[in-house]
């Protein structure tokens, strides 16, 4: 049986596990270990099987609660060296860490992934493609300003997707607490996927079509659950593809059953 468990995801924090033959690899995780553990246990997961943590960049949201979770559980830290060093830097925790090459095939118990160069505003972000237990395939791709053909070439190929949807082009327009200048990085090309770009991203997808997309990293100022679904449905309608569909929230703890 392969899940993913999504524990939280938006601005906030961050943390993904994915369960596979019994064995826990978790993504991220930008969450207060007692919360973590808190949301862990509401889906029935034991942390103490936690294999390893993969890292996709050093944003706060993404490894406030790495340190200390990776020294409680005592699993390797896997991520490039210039993340592994921003970690690492100030922390009082001792953990074990790898540095990995993007592009390059490392395994993690049953797990066998692959770091992929993504586009953020950040030392040395990647996202990830794992597969799973009896060959499926789970592609990682957030946090990224814009979808490059390399990345294609990762999402395209794998039967269960997560990627960005953070803002809608018309919120992030007429919200007045942001000022330019953040509004600006948001939209870069380093900053982060509006819901429009998530679709065209699919929409790029050739061959088979993916089984399930979960949505992601949504903002809470500038989209709604709401509007992205309705945008989701429509496309899924107009371009007659039958995936599953999932929207991460930031506070709302959920598991999918990929297989």
């Amino acid at each position: 049986m392969n899940r993913l468990h999504i524990l939280s995801s938006g601005s906030k924090a961050n943390a993904f596990i994915l369960e596979s033959d019994d064995e826990l690899l978790l993504i991220d995780q930008g969450l207060s270990f007692r919360e973590f553990s808190k949301r862990a246990q509401f889906l029935g997961i034991d942390i103490e099987k936690i294999k390893g943590i993969l890292v996709t960049h050093e944003h706060m949201d993404h490894i406030a609660g790495i340190p200390y979770t990776a020294h409680r559980l005592d699993a390797t830290v896997f991520s490039t060296e210039k993340t592994i060093a921003r970690i690492a830097s100030g922390s009082k925790y001792g953990f074990r860490v790898r540095n990995i090459d993007k592009d390059r095939l490392f395994t993690v118990g049953c797990f066998k992934c692959t770091a992929f160069e993504i586009m953020h505003d950040a030392a040395d972000p990647v996202g990830f493609s794992i597969t799973m237990h009896e060959g499926e395939t789970l592609c990682f791709a957030t946090d990224t300003g814009k979808v490059t053909n390399r990345m294609m070439s990762y999402i395209g190929s794998c039967d269960h997707i997560i990627l960005e949807a953070n803002h809608d082009h018309s919120m992030l327009y007429k919200n007045r607490k942001y000022p330019p200048e953040l509004k600006e990085r948001i939209r870069g090309p380093k900053g982060h996927l509006s819901n429009d770009q998530t679709l065209e991203a699919i929409d790029r997808i050739e061959g088979k079509c993916p089984r399930t997309v979960i949505f992601s990293h949504l903002s809470e100022e500038n989209n709604s659950p709401e509007l992205l679904f309705g945008l989701v449905e429509e496309f899924k309608r107009r371009n007659l593809l039958p995936f599953n569909t999932f929207i991460a929230k930031q506070n709302e703890p959920f598991s999918v059953l990929l297989s």
